[in-house]
Parts: structure tokens; sequence; C-alpha cells
């Protein structure tokens, strides 16, 4: 039943081995994935696909399911009667799933690179965009800090994904060659083992039981609740059958995001109770996200 995502559990284990025999190199690795892999993987998935309607129908879609996570989140936290420093933290780590390194990793093994575009939208038009946004203005307000909207607009203008996305709009207007299209699509393919490789560097075991109630109401919130109300939506309003449904309730399911536990650290929210929710929720993911894969058939 595991074998899709056994290669997953490899990456993460050779990660984390690596970091205890040798080194962390995880940042040099996520640095590449962001300036190659990500990017590439933008320009082979979106040039040949139309952009309609559809698309924006979907981007609005998408951000709809994370904004109702996050005010689910808001209001668990509320009930659990969270201080402002720990809300926002769990808010973040409730809200924001990693929809770009685990999630891309997990629909290319479930599904094959052609329904990564739709992750990749997912991701980009979807996680990042709220994260940068409204995901800063959350941990601006939990550690205290004035919102700084300057830095927000540079983030969401200069990341290279988004950049590598209308420069490939651009190019719908012209004949790629197809020598072109073949290294896109080759540096692409480095995004599953570098990523998760980078994931498992990025373990941390000695905090597992670290606010575990918080923990464990955060990845329930994430990783179960959420994509069972979109599971069933999606069996009312459209259908199970199409992979694209298949695929967003896959991403909506994905653990912590580790770039907003990143930010949630870099802004002065609890780091241990973000690290302890990311290490639970990638081991967890294991099994939880190849449950629903199988039962999605």
């Amino acid at each position: 039943m595991l074998d899709p995502v056994l290669p997953i559990a490899l990456y993460l284990g050779f990660g984390y081995l690596f970091k205890i025999f040798f080194k962390d190199n995880s940042k040099e690795l996520v640095e590449f994935i962001i300036y190659f892999s990500l990017p590439a993987i933008v320009f082979a998935k979106i040039y040949p696909l139309d952009l309609t309607y559809e698309t924006l129908e979907l981007i609005f879609m998408f951000n709809t399911i994370i904004l109702g996570n996050l005010i689910l989140a808001y209001f668990v936290g509320k009930l659990l009667k969270l201080d402002k420093k720990v809300l926002a933290t769990f808010m973040i780590i409730a809200t924001f799933g990693n929809t770009s390194f685990i999630g891309l990793s997990y629909i290319n093994t479930f599904y094959g690179q052609d329904y990564v575009v739709y992750a990749l939208i997912y991701d980009l038009f979807g996680s990042f965009l709220l994260l940068v946004s409204l995901g800063m203005i959350i941990i601006n307000w939990g550690s205290g800090q004035h919102v700084n909207f300057k830095g927000i607009v540079k983030s969401v203008i200069f990341f290279p994904p988004i950049i590598m996305f209308f420069l490939t709009v651009f190019a719908k207007n012209f004949e790629m060659p197809q020598f072109i299209m073949n290294t896109m699509e080759t540096i692409g393919a480095t995004l599953v083992p570098i990523a998760m490789i980078a994931i498992g560097m990025k373990l941390e075991l000695k905090n597992i039981f670290y606010k575990l109630n918080v923990v464990t109401s955060a990845i329930i919130i994430k990783m179960f609740v959420v994509p069972v109300i979109v599971l069933f939506a999606f069996s009312i309003f459209y259908t199970l059958d199409d992979t694209w449904s298949k695929t967003t309730i896959l991403e909506a399911a994905m653990p912590p995001m580790t770039m907003a536990v990143v930010l949630a650290i870099k802004g002065g929210l609890d780091e241990r109770l973000a690290i302890n929710a990311l290490v639970i929720g990638v081991l967890l993911s294991l099994l939880s996200v190849t449950g629903f894969y199988y039962y999605l058939g």
C-alpha cells in the first residue's frame, strides 16, 4: 500500500542521516530549489497550459479553501484559550500547508508530472501569496511588530517562481525549441529528491513532545478536518473522479509549510511549537496523505 510513498520516505531518511553524520546543507538545497527547480517546473508545466477563465476559478477556489482553513484555525485557537503569540503560531501551522516541496513531491509520485500544474497553481497563487501577505500580518501581530507592507510586496515580486510564471506567460507567444523544454523538465525533475532530502535535514526530533496538545490540534485541522470538508464539498458540487479534484484534496491535506515555519521563527513566534508541528506533520503525512490517495482511488 505504501509503495508510491516509499521513495519520499527514503529521501527524508537520507537527508536526516546526512545531517546526523555530516552536516545540515538544507539551506543550500532549498536555495537551489527556489532558484532552479521550481522556476524550471513552472516553465515546463505552465508553457503548454491554456490559461483560461477556469484557471482563475481554480485560483479563487484554492484561496477560499485556505482562508476557510485560517478562520477555522482562529476559532479553534480561541477555544483553546491560547495567548496571542501561541495563537498566531497555531494559525500559521494549522493553515499554511507545504504545497510546494512536499505537495509537488506527492502529486508527482501519485499522479505524475502532468498534474503537477494544479499543485503549482495552488501553491503559487494560493499558499505562497496568502502566506507572504495575510500570513505575515498574523506573524507581526502575534509578535507585536509593525506590518512591513513594502517587504511583503518585495517578497511577492521577486520570488523566482513568480517571476518565471510571468516570463512563461510572455514566452507562450513564441515557439520554444525542444531542447529548452527538455532542459526545463530535467531541472524540474530535481525538485522531488532535493526537496525531500532538504526537509529530512530540517527534521528535529528532540522537541517532539513540546506542547503536543496544541500541535495535535493544529495537525488535525490542517491534515484531516479541512481536507475532509473539501472532499465532502467536492463530492456534492463536483466529482471526485477528476484528477484535479483529487490533487486539490491532497494539497489541502499537506503538513505545515516549511517556509511558514521559517517565517514564524524569524518573526519571533513560538519556535519550538512551529518546528514540532513541522516534524510531526511531515512524518504523519507519509500515512495520512497516502491514505487520502487510496481512498480517492
